[in-house]
């Protein structure tokens, strides 16, 4: 076997690897952002309609704070699957750190039609009524999502969940009560 042989069956087993594996290391936190990139743009050459790839390729952009380039593939994943909640969710994420606030607000109550039960959908949507100076209706989102998530306790994500909308509702109640306001 000659040197060009190893190394084009080398080359050739590692695109196996690559196309099979769901790009589950970055998932796990064992490499950084910028690696994570290049992993999903290589699986995105292979697997060009490969959704889930592309809102975590979408993320890892927003994370390195790309954000035209996050926005132009999560808008390129809701071509290809209009409903889903991730890439909704990343979305109006990214637009909130755009503040793109009635953009956002319009893209979070899509995610709520498409999933009303979801709880962490309602953190997002409190998050937005923040940035869109809407604080009593923000604590009842945030209640709302508490509430919806107790109904689903057996949720894998159940406690991450409920702490970010603690979280949020004690800071913002905190807040609303320094500042005067009634809840």
């Amino acid at each position: 076997m000659t040197i060009k042989n190893i190394l084009f069956s080398g080359a050739i087993a590692l695109l196996v690897i690559l196309c099979a594996l769901p790009a589950l290391a970055h998932v796990e936190g064992h490499m950084p952002d910028s690696v994570a990139e290049m992993e999903y743009r290589i699986l995105l050459e292979f697997k060009p309609r490969d959704f889930a790839i592309r809102v975590k390729l979408a993320t890892v952009l927003m994370n390195q704070d790309k954000l035209a380039e996050a926005e132009e593939e999560f808008y390129k994943a809701l071509g290809a699957k209009p409903r889903d909640l991730q890439a909704h969710i990343g979305l109006t994420r990214l637009l909130l750190r755009q503040n793109k606030v009635s953009e956002a607000l319009a893209m979070i109550k899509k995610a709520i039609k498409i999933a009303p039960g979801n709880a962490i959908v309602y953190l997002y949507y409190g998050l937005a009524l923040e940035a869109d100076k809407r604080p009593r209706e923000a604590v009842q989102m945030y209640r709302l999502g508490l509430s919806n998530l107790e109904k689903n306790s057996t949720d894998p994500e159940y406690q991450h969940d409920r702490q970010q909308l603690q979280e949020a509702l004690s800071k913002l109640e905190a807040s609303l009560k320094k500042s005067g306001s009634s809840k």
